[in-house]
């Protein structure tokens, strides 16, 4: 870096100072080349990336031609078309990084050369100038005589006003030349730091993308694999078939055959005289059909009817004719000669017509005189080829292929998967709210965010996978695959609550609110706005002022536990609408003189509950195909409607998260979470429980998922030494311990006591934990020893543990083997 200039040399005026200065301006034009030199680099760069962009775009819409190609099999045009759509969401992140390229080098170093570089050439500009001046003035007063005394006088003022301006103008100038030689370094670092911030969001973004779509990956990678085998295996079968044509006698007579309703069937090529007057031979594909004699060119599908009644027909070898192998078809009104490629092919057809002749006779013998007649009339319309015909084979040609069972097996998956698709959208797009983005309100949205539930359209879903999935979690409706205990968030939460706490104060002096139209800027300074900076949120009350008033405890709700069993309840009359919490309070109110009938323990003091501005919660699972009922049965259903009481001045973000997790009360916890508070908390006071501990004492799929969504760890011990794990096993949640064990919860881990879960379960005789921890214990060991079997090792893991989350979610009681057996007895 060259050092600023000293205003004293400044002043002085000295040879230094005209040197320094020489020097500064030297680099002020060297730095404008080389700026100048990035900011055309940088259009060279974008426009080739335009070019690139363009050519991709090509080759995407190319990719979805050719899965349209594929329509009509759907394993190849579902692979294709979902490469598509990913490739296409890599075309936009990389158009986003060309903006933002041109955005920090092109705009930024553009603007440093035309607003501080120039305004350096117009204070040099202005400087050289007085300086001329200066010179002049000294040369004036230097050579006035001094017998003139006002004249000298008067040049000696002008040099004095002269060496004040110059003095003015030399410190300006060189104050311009240093805050240039400051800035340039901010300015070119803060540059390079966008530059290289905009391609580390964009690798970020697709690696997120690819890690999503990493299972179908795997999963096409499987199908390929058994699409090749099959393709050798059908190789293999296919040379098979050509020796056995090459040693086969291509000479052997044929016959006609017949099948099980009795039919004729017989077909093959055969040279037929034409009518005209050349009598030329034409070769068609003869068949018997119908009672009738048809043929086709070998090019086309539509039959030609050459006799459509074969009871009018007769037939007779021809032996006038200069030709081998022809025989005679006679009817009353004209005679038509075939050709046969052999004597023994000449005499089938000739049996098999005169068999089919007799069936005309049989089959109009069984029908009434009214459809005998309407049989004799001639057809006016051809014949169509019908479809038993085209599933027929010649003795000459090789055997059907066999369906593909890898192929048949992905039609009947991907038929399920379209139906489920279907179902799940229907029912996530049911929930209060959602049928629009939460965030910019456009309609259909197919995207959603599975720790902050809520569902977006598929711009805000981009800026939401930017921030990283430790602050958004995105998943398609349609692409991804979704657990039970996820879609139970989604119902337990939804975008009007969301919206509720993160909403509550919108400012659009902050931010303007998005809409469907706004462009990218505008929805992700909204977007960050509302989630990263929280600058809308309902912000937790505080002590002694207006918010808590004269309360002096405070307590969380409780979630009311659905009673009914299955997905699809009939609901009361009471039931049918649905109340919205009002804005800002959908968490939060104040009861005052609390009773013993609000479950307040009796207390008479005026008391915070959280969760009581949301009403009739039931209809929210009413209004959609979701069950919302818990693993857990043996919670009691007439336990008290809050926590117990905690002194207001002990309200923090962690205290409210632990115990609103304690009451599976889900949009409580999501309002702690969203004014700070730590998933991993630990209660001190409370044994070293964690919030995660708390929903498994409580019995909650759905709070124990939104947890771990939300950066809960599964293995976190508590004062004991024991884990949710420990804690679902000895409360008997099968449910939990199936949902620790799918994250990867270590099953060996030992409490203060020496016990493991598997000791707990087998102490405690439960039938279906010991089976799940036994299950991943073995399919653990399977791929620590990467055993041939492995494969098939996880599949059932995977079919089981399936079976398992899905009567947890579907019919919780059914895990709860003492009271099902229980309940069956009755």
């Amino acid at each position: 870096m060259r050092p600023n200039i000293d205003f004293g040399e400044c002043l002085k005026d000295s040879p230094r100072f005209r040197a320094s200065l020489e020097d500064a301006e030297d680099d002020i034009d060297k730095l404008e080349i080389r700026l100048d030199k990035i900011v055309k680099l940088c259009h060279t760069t974008t426009e080739s990336g335009k070019i690139y962009n363009n050519a991709n775009k090509n080759l995407i819409r190319g990719i979805q031609d050719l899965g349209d190609y594929f329509k009509s099999d759907d394993l190849v045009s579902t692979v294709l078309q979902r490469f598509a759509q990913v490739l296409t969401e890599i075309h936009n992140y990389n158009a986003i990084l060309l903006e933002q390229t041109q955005k920090s080098l092109g705009k930024n170093i553009n603007s440093f050369i035309k607003s501080d570089i120039k305004k350096v050439k117009e204070s040099r500009k202005h400087f050289e100038k007085i300086s001329d001046d200066m010179d002049q003035a000294l040369i004036k007063h230097s050579s006035v005589p001094k017998s003139k005394l006002q004249e000298c006088e008067e040049t000696k003022n002008v040099l004095t006003a002269m060496r004040s301006c110059f003095a003015h103008t030399s410190l300006d100038y060189v104050f311009q030349i240093n805050v240039l030689q400051s800035k340039k370094r901010f300015n070119a670092l803060d540059t390079m730091l966008g530059y290289v911030n905009a391609h580390k969001t964009f690798f970020h973004q697709g690696h997120d993308l690819y890690l999503d779509h990493d299972p179908h990956l795997k999963s096409t990678n499987m199908q390929l694999k058994e699409l090749q085998a099959q393709s050798v295996q059908t190789e293999k079968g296919m040379e098979e078939r050509h020796h056995l044509v090459q040693d086969r006698d291509l000479n052997q007579s044929v016959s006609h055959t017949v099948n099980d309703h009795g039919d004729i069937k017989m077909e093959g090529y055969l040279f037929k005289r034409t009518s005209n007057a050349f009598k030329t031979w034409v070769r068609r594909w003869f068949m018997i059909h119908d009672n009738q004699l048809v043929y086709r060119k070998r090019t086309k599908d539509t039959l030609t009817t050459m006799e459509d009644d074969l009871r009018l027909c007769n037939v007779k070898p021809a032996y006038e004719v200069d030709k081998r192998a022809c025989f005679e078809v006679v009817s009353p009104t004209r005679s038509h000669m075939l050709q046969a490629d052999s004597e023994s092919e000449c005499q089938a057809w000739i049996e098999a017509i005169q068999a089919g002749v007799s069936k005309a006779y049989r089959d109009a013998s069984h029908q009434p005189n009214t459809k005998e007649e309407e049989d004799r009339s001639p057809r006016t319309t051809p014949v169509q080829s019908p479809s038993s015909a085209s599933l027929e084979t010649a003795p000459d040609t090789p055997p059907q292929r066999l369906p593909n069972p890898v192929k048949a097996r992905y039609a009947v998956e991907m038929e399920i998967m379209k139906t489920y698709d279907v179902q799940r959208i229907q029912q996530i797009t049911g929930i209060p709210g959602n049928e629009k983005c939460c965030d910019c309100g456009a309609t259909d949205p197919r995207w959603s965010s599975m720790n902050l539930g809520i569902t977006l359209c598929i711009e805000c879903s981009g800026i939401h996978r930017s921030f990283g999935v430790h602050k958004s979690k995105v998943r398609s409706l349609t692409l991804d695959a979704w657990e039970p205990e996820q879609l139970k968030v989604m119902a337990e939460l939804g975008n009007d609550v969301v919206n509720s706490i993160y909403e509550a104060h919108v400012d659009e002096s902050i931010a303007k609110r998005a809409s469907p139209q706004c462009n990218r800027d505008i929805r992700e300074a909204w977007i960050k706005a509302k989630y990263l900076t929280k600058a809308f949120l309902q912000t937790l009350p505080d002590k002694g002022t207006e918010q808590t008033g004269s309360a002096k405890h405070w307590s969380v709700s409780r979630r009311k536990r659905r009673l009914w069993k299955g997905k699809t309840p009939t609901p009361d009359k009471d039931s049918t609408e649905l109340t919205v919490p009002s804005k800002g309070k959908d968490t939060l109110s104040v009861v005052q003189g609390a009773s013993q009938d609000s479950g307040l323990g009796g207390s008479t003091q005026d008391v915070i509950v959280f969760g009581g501005g949301i009403q009739n919660d039931d209809a929210i699972a009413r209004s959609i195909d979701l069950s919302s009922e818990d693993s857990a049965s043996d919670v009691d259903p007439d336990s008290k409607s809050v926590t117990s009481l905690e002194d207001v001045s002990t309200l923090d973000p962690d205290r409210l998260l632990y115990k609103a997790a304690d009451v599976r009360n889900l949009p409580v916890m999501l309002e702690a979470v969203a004014n700070g508070a730590k998933c991993n908390w630990v209660n001190e006071n409370d044994g070293g429980k964690t919030p995660l501990i708390m929903a498994v004492r409580s019995g909650s799929l759905a709070a124990s998922e939104y947890l771990m969504l939300n950066g809960a760890k599964v293995d976190t011990k508590d004062g004991r030494g024991q884990t949710p794990l420990h804690h679902a096993t000895l409360m008997g949640h099968t449910g939990q311990v199936c949902q620790f064990l799918k994250r990867n919860a270590n099953q060996h881990a030992v409490d203060a006591d020496g016990n493991d879960p598997l000791k707990i379960a087998v102490s405690s005789a439960n039938a279906d934990i010991v089976t799940l921890l036994r299950l991943a214990k073995l399919n653990e060991e399977m791929k620590e020893t990467d055993c041939m079997y492995g494969t098939p090792g996880d599949e059932t893991f995977n079919e089981v543990f399936r079976d398992f989350t899905n009567m947890a979610s579907d019919d919780p009681q059914r895990l709860n083997r003492k009271k099902y057996k229980d309940s069956d007895e009755q």
